[in-house]
């Protein structure tokens, strides 16, 4: 019985090898909208203060740039399971706990709900909506029927690129603009050499993901 639920794991795993190793790499610019509830319609054309950001991504792996005065920088590695936020200005890093959970790639862009159930890491739920088009491309429309305030209320997923370009939640959003698909360099998604742990700082996703994403 062991032998066969490890044989059924390893199936699992290696089914989703075709889908990482085929993943579009991209980059992006991070475009912040001001929404009024998560049931009104988005028109897109509401720009919110926030600066924005540039995202880079590579299979299961992902850059976010902020471009605040702090200029923080996130990198989140999916098959690892890991998030570490940068400071370039003190050349330190931070490990966290999770990674935006705005952010993520499915396996088919028709049927999403079972993948944004898993990288919300908490109960949503998840209605398809129907295809859509962001800013001149093809996408499919989720909401989620139970968000709170401050959870992420609608999301937009890419057909061809099987990843989120938009998202909102009740008071703020995102769009990825200017996708422009090509491989993107390994050194983006890793820790620069002579960057120390940060200290005493204590860093969460959390806020990161609110204002920074």
């Amino acid at each position: 019985m062991k032998l066969k639920a490890t044989s059924l794991a390893a199936m699992f795993l290696l089914g989703l090898i075709p889908a990482a190793s085929h993943a579009q790499e991209f980059s992006a610019d991070v475009v912040y909208l001001a929404t009024s509830t998560p049931d009104a319609p988005s028109t897109g054309t509401a720009t919110s203060p926030h600066p924005s950001s540039k995202l880079y991504v590579s299979k299961d792996k992902m850059r976010l740039e902020t471009r605040g005065l702090a200029g923080t920088i996130m990198l989140v590695n999916g098959g690892e399971h890991t998030a570490v936020a940068l400071f370039p200005a003190k050349k330190a890093y931070q490990p966290l706990g999770i990674g935006p959970s705005e952010y993520f790639r499915v396996e088919n862009a028709d049927d999403a709900c079972a993948d944004w159930k898993k990288a919300a890491g908490e109960k949503i739920v998840c209605e398809k909506v129907g295809h859509e088009v962001v800013d001149g491309r093809q996408a499919v429309k989720y909401q989620n029927k139970g968000a709170s305030d401050v959870a992420t209320a609608a999301v937009w997923i890419d057909v061809a690129l099987k990843f989120v370009v938009k998202w909102e939640d009740a008071s703020t959003g995102a769009e990825l603009r200017n996708i422009k698909v090509a491989q993107q360099a390994a050194d983006l998604f890793a820790v620069p050499s002579g960057y120390e742990v940060l200290k005493p700082q204590k860093a969460t996703s959390k806020g990161f993901s609110q204002r920074s994403r």
